[in-house]
């Protein structure tokens, strides 16, 4: 297993964010990573976010915040390899993206939900955000959900599109926050083009047939996959199912009680951001478990042939 050697906690000092500072820290625990906590606070003037208040400058004391940042820390993550972060900055999330290169994290781990009211309006949808620019795997933890005892995770679906991000992304589980034993299923989603429902197209071919073909070449793909990490110290099954593909994986999760979905990004492409928009922000927004995401990276040779 490879470990962890750096984890990116980002927080807003909400109960959305400690939830996702108490993975940070069980993640860490198992090979003692160093775990950075950081919090962001924004320049911007009240008139920026809220034209009814005054036009005055929203005051903040880095030294105040520094104590409440530690009261909020120190009891989730006392033992661990810790560093405190202050950052002020008026885009949120490009300085979370920036803080996870210049620490060089190998995971960042931020809340689906952050604080609500004035406070939202400077944090916006600012996991979706990151997930779409982090260079680094992101997981996205929902409010609701229990941390590991060991930080290892038991239950995991996985998304695979057959792309190198998908592929990297169910690599990256194992190799990182996988509990040996563990059961993964691949899920694979075929989404039949509208058109083919046209009733001209149903007369003149025979879409049932297509869609069966489909199906079995898509089996075999994932099969081939399964096969060829037989290596992997976990348990590992594939599923080919019809319809959205975060409909789909999110039915799937519940069915399984997983603890873990797990999805490839493209980056800031436009084949990503289709397909970010439409698949990936479904799961992350639907979710009860924490997702992982990981970012499209070289595969190696051996796992990309069996794509």
């Amino acid at each position: 297993m490879t470990p962890i050697r750096h984890i990116l906690c980002p927080v807003d000092l909400s109960d959305g964010s400690r939830r996702a500072l108490e993975h940070a820290a069980a993640l860490a625990r198992p090979g003692q990573s160093r775990l950075t906590v950081l919090h962001v606070y924004s320049t911007l003037s009240a008139a920026d976010v809220a034209p009814m208040l005054d036009d005055v400058s929203v005051r903040i004391d880095p030294d105040c915040l520094t104590r409440e940042l530690e009261a909020f820390v120190l009891p989730v993550a006392a033992g661990l390899s810790l560093g405190l972060r202050l950052r002020r900055a008026d885009d949120v999330r490009r300085a979370i993206v920036e803080e996870a290169d210049t620490v060089g994290a190998d995971l960042l781990v931020i809340g689906s939900h952050g604080r609500s009211g004035f406070e939202r309006l400077l944090l916006g949808s600012t996991a979706e955000r990151v997930v779409r620019r982090s260079t680094c795997p992101v997981l996205v933890v929902p409010p609701q959900s229990v941390p590991p005892d060991d930080g290892r995770f038991r239950q995991i679906v996985c998304g695979i599109d057959f792309s190198a991000a998908s592929l990297q992304a169910f690599r990256c589980a194992i190799q990182t926050v996988t509990a040996k034993g563990a059961d993964v299923t691949l899920v694979h989603a075929i989404e039949m083009p509208p058109e083919l429902h046209d009733r001209q197209i149903v007369a003149a071919y025979d879409v049932e047939a297509i869609r069966a073909a489909a199906e079995l070449g898509s089996r075999s793909r994932l099969e081939a996959i399964v096969a060829g990490d037989g290596a992997a110290p976990v348990r590992v099954n594939a599923a080919v199912v019809g319809g959205r593909a975060h409909r789909e994986i999110l039915k799937i999760a519940s069915a399984r009680n997983a603890d873990l979905v797990v999805l490839g990004t493209h980056g800031r492409s436009a084949i990503d951001r289709y397909v970010f928009g439409s698949n990936t922000d479904g799961v992350l927004r639907g979710a009860p478990c924490p997702v992982l995401t990981v970012r499209a990276q070289l595969v190696p040779d051996s796992f990309a042939r069996i794509a």
